[in-house]
């Protein structure tokens, strides 16, 4: 006999540490058509390159292997901005969203997820309105809708049983 209407139950509150994550995980996510062309037109730019200057003098080879360094340079430089940028973004939210950062009570169940704060609104999702779910090693993201996330760590849990019957209620009910 199937069981119905088992409610898993899990408390918890997002520390700064677990949002710094969940921006991380949001990135992975997003990320992974770009780098794909990134990493496709950088090989074809080396390739041409290296056949276009094979046979130039010693100085020319020289000038572009500068040019190529000072690109490089450049594009480790932004990155590490970019990171440090992404770092305060994120730490900024979290100061502006009160809500963030308390105690939660997650209810999930065959019809849905409820999330109850202490002096807040109760938020309930049903899982035909959720979006996407992705499951990471320390935390589950849903997607609400393309904005806005839901991020419940591992750590919420009591046991390990109880992670493993989320994720497999969130396989069965979200969509893919």
């Amino acid at each position: 006999m199937k069981e119905e209407n088992k409610q898993i139950v899990f408390t918890g509150a997002l520390s700064l540490a677990d949002t710094y994550k969940s921006t991380r995980y949001q990135l992975i996510i997003r990320r992974k058509y770009p780098m794909i062309y990134i990493s496709i037109m950088t090989f074809s730019m080396s390739f041409l390159l290296y056949y276009a200057f094979k046979d130039e003098s010693t100085s020319q080879q020289k000038a572009i292997i500068m040019t190529a360094a000072s690109v490089a340079i450049g594009l480790i430089g932004g990155l590490t901005i970019l990171y440090f940028l992404i770092k305060k973004r994120t730490a900024t939210f979290y100061k502006l969203d009160p809500a963030i950062s308390k105690e939660a009570v997650y209810i999930a169940n065959d019809h849905g997820i409820k999330i109850e704060m202490i002096n807040e609104v109760v938020r309930w999702y049903e899982w035909k309105d959720l979006l996407n779910s992705y499951e990471f090693k320390d935390m589950f993201l849903i997607y609400v809708n393309s904005i806005s996330v839901i991020y419940i760590p591992k750590s919420f849990f009591k046991t390990q049983e109880d992670i493993n019957e989320f994720s497999t209620l969130l396989l069965q009910k979200t969509k893919k």
